[in-house]
């Protein structure tokens, strides 16, 4: 590149020519800058590649769990008049289930023809007490163990102090007492009534109402008030399973069935079927699960280590020891061979293989059969058996080395992280001598171009004496 040199003085281009020599005193700055991008780019490839196993060590830990493989799942008939789930006690069988009764609240109305009144308590707070038992042979007595004929005192009474004067003012007042009961207002057009209902269900949460606001209903004698009504009365469901007859407070019936939930929707006459079986498709999909987070983790390994011979072009990690280190330790770790187990010793003998990329390639019906095989005992492969660790904690132990914050992993990245720190500072005092380099050129270009200048001026004087003396 030629020099020019135009500008004040001399004419010598001063900021150019300390610009050119820069350019050439800055390389090493680029030097850095490649490094850095190189370090970078390591940097972003153990972070995929440490959020690849990470994916997976989590699909190896959600498989590693018995309930997967011993779930049910219930199948009801249709219109059986309930519904059902299955927990992990549920055994494989079939029942026939007949909802003989729904459990019901008891619920009570004030007269239908001319709204309530009650007692004003505004100036001597007026009493609305409420006493849960249960209805026996047409009495009501507070709790089962008694049976006869109901007394007032008998069992507890929850007491309600009225302060208000109408009847909106009682039922907000029952909502927000702790009473066991709930109010409501129906407007049926000619009268307000007030209904009154237990919380829960169940021939336990009759109730009758007793005190001073005006208000009185015994559910043994249901037509004796003048004040109320009867509209329901309090009763559990009972249900009919395979000819056993069951009785419960709530129709949500959780242990009549060892592992199964019956939820009653209405009556029916006729029996529905229930059938509880073995329910595989949480363990198949914790199995796909692990299969493509592999195959993942294999990809980007390979993606990262690849060198194309054609464009001569390498990959990030390609001759990297540790990544090569990784891919080989998770084919051992994942195609090993595992004793103490059962019949089941490898993957390939429940239908799932490596191809020719290395990648696990699942057969479905292979698969599938095996879950279903009790001498296959999958679950114990992937799951362990006692101190035997299955398949599952198997990868997932195993890839502690790598992903733990001391592991191999944090290492590398650790180690990078420092280099790029060192280039930093490296860029830091390269760049403090660039300045004063810059400096001095500078200074020296201008010196010259000072005496540059002189000179040329002498130069001019003489010329135009010389031409006197002519």
């Amino acid at each position: 590149m030629g020099l020019t040199a135009s500008g004040l003085g001399s004419g010598l281009d001063v900021t150019g020519l300390v610009s050119q020599l820069m350019s050439i005193e800055r390389k090493p700055l680029t030097t850095l800058a490649t490094k850095e991008a190189s370090f970078q780019s390591k940097l972003s490839a153990f972070g995929q590649v440490k959020g690849s196993l990470s994916a997976l060590q989590t699909a190896a830990k959600a498989l590693n769990d018995p309930a997967k493989f011993a779930a049910t799942k219930a199948t009801v008939g249709t219109d059986a008049g309930f519904s059902a789930s299955t927990g992990s006690a549920a055994a494989a069988g079939s029942y026939a289930v007949t909802v003989e009764q729904l459990a019901r609240t008891q619920r009570v109305a004030t007269n239908a023809t001319a709204s309530f009144v009650p007692a004003d308590g505004r100036s001597e707070p007026k009493t609305l007490e409420i006493r849960f038992g249960k209805v026996i042979d047409g009495a009501f007595v507070a709790g089962e163990s008694v049976d006869g004929t109901f007394t007032q005192g008998a069992g507890e009474t929850k007491t309600l102090a009225f302060k208000g004067s109408t009847i909106e003012e009682l039922r907000d007042a029952i909502n927000q007492g702790d009473l066991g009961v709930n109010a409501s207002l129906i407007d049926n057009g000619t009268a307000k009534q007030l209904v009154i209902s237990s919380k829960s269900t169940g021939a336990e949460q009759a109730f009758s109402i007793g005190g001073t606001v005006g208000l009185s209903y015994d559910p043994a004698a249901p037509t004796a008030s003048a004040s109320t009504y009867r509209v329901q009365t309090a009763q559990d469901a009972r249900v009919n399973i395979d000819g056993i007859t069951v009785t419960r407070s709530s129709n949500t019936i959780s242990n009549a069935i060892d592992g199964v939930t019956l939820t009653l929707a209405k009556e029916t006459t006729t029996p529905g079927d229930l059938t509880v079986t073995a329910d595989y498709s949480g363990a198949r999909s914790a199995i796909d699960a692990f299969v493509k987070a592999y195959n993942d983790a294999q990809s980007t390994l390979k993606n990262l280590t690849a060198y194309n011979a054609d464009t001569k072009t390498a990959a990030t990690l390609t001759g990297d020891s540790t990544a090569r280190g990784i891919q080989n330790q998770l084919r051992n770790l994942v195609g090993g061979v595992l004793s103490g187990l059962g019949d089941t010793k490898r993957l390939s003998d429940i239908g799932l293989t490596f191809d020719k990329d290395g990648k696990l390639a699942a057969d479905g019906s292979k698969l599938d059969a095996a879950l279903k095989d009790p001498a296959r005992n999958v679950a114990a492969f992937f799951t362990g058996d006692g101190s035997v660790k299955g398949l599952a904690a198997t990868v997932a132990d195993g890839l502690k080395n790598y992903l733990d914050s001391d592991g191999l992993l944090a290492g590398r990245t650790d180690g990078i992280n420092a280099s790029i720190k060192a280039i930093a500072k490296q860029r830091e005092a390269l760049q403090l001598r660039l300045d004063n380099v810059e400096k001095r050129y500078t200074a020296q270009f201008t010196a010259l171009d000072s005496v540059i200048s002189s000179m040329t001026q002498t130069s001019t004087y003489l010329s135009q004496q010389l031409s006197r003396l002519l």
